[in-house]
């Protein structure tokens, strides 16, 4: 399982480290067949150690790969030699128990595979939406060579991989938030749901709800994005360059 959690910004990095205790932590932790983790993380992140650990406690082996300059496509995952199964996943995302496991029953035993969960829930204002998307993000190659889902982009591969259904079931929760790199489109939020499968997917939605909170409103477009982008990025600027109060005696 490759994820991406490289952060320098002191409250960015705290927010997702929060985010992740509720929600990729947690799924990983009770996967019924563990992966490895390689995870990409800066090495000037104030909460490198915790946020190492947190993947750690999850049971999974965990490799870390210091990268000092995020790379979104093309990084070096450093992957094991021969055929392997390459999942991705983000720092804030959920996936189903049986996730892992299913995948890896589904991966042909020869040639290059892409394998998709095309159905799962949006997380968006407190509320859970179902999605059925053959190009979502959570993508699996099956490859004999150096692959990654991260080498395109990731609506593309089912055009361009022979493709295999690993499962119709809902088989994970995108999370929605202010510190979410990308929009959600309102195509996206059409098929309101009263809940999740919570045997099968048992995490904390109330949870999940506080650890976003202090990342603001997820947006409910680009433009919007946009906008708050914009406006996070003023915040920050005027708080670097805050003149310090000392007080006088």
């Amino acid at each position: 399982m490759i994820i991406q959690s490289a952060y320098t910004d002191r409250r960015l990095s705290e927010r997702r480290l929060e985010i992740s205790r509720h929600t990729a932590i947690p799924s990983l932790a009770y996967q019924t067949v563990k992966p490895v983790i390689h995870i990409a993380v800066n090495p000037d992140d104030p909460f490198l150690a915790e946020r190492i650990a947190a993947f750690q406690s999850t049971g999974c082996e965990v490799k870390a790969l210091y990268r000092p300059n995020w790379k979104l496509y093309r990084e070096n995952w450093e992957l094991p030699e021969g055929r392997k199964i390459v999942s991705r996943m983000d720092d804030d995302d959920v996936i189903c128990k049986e996730y892992c496991q299913r995948t890896r029953e589904a991966a042909p035993e020869s040639g290059e595979w892409n394998l998709i969960w095309p159905n799962g829930y949006v997380f968006w204002r407190e509320t859970c939406f179902q999605l059925h998307h053959r190009g979502i993000q959570f993508v699996t190659l099956v490859t004999d060579h150096d692959k990654d889902p991260h080498q395109e982009q990731h609506w593309q591969y089912h055009k361009l991989w022979p493709t295999r259904v690993v499962s119709n079931a809902v088989g994970w929760i995108w999370v929605r938030h202010g510190d979410a790199a990308t929009s959600t489109l309102p195509r996206y939020r059409k098929v309101k749901k009263g809940g999740i499968d919570a045997k099968r997917i048992p995490i904390n939605l109330r949870a999940i709800l506080r650890a976003i909170a202090d990342s603001g409103q997820a947006s409910g477009n680009y433009r919007e994005h946009r906008n708050q982008q914009l406006l996070k990025h003023v915040i920050n600027q005027n708080e670097q360059h805050a003149p310090i109060h000392t007080g006088t005696n």
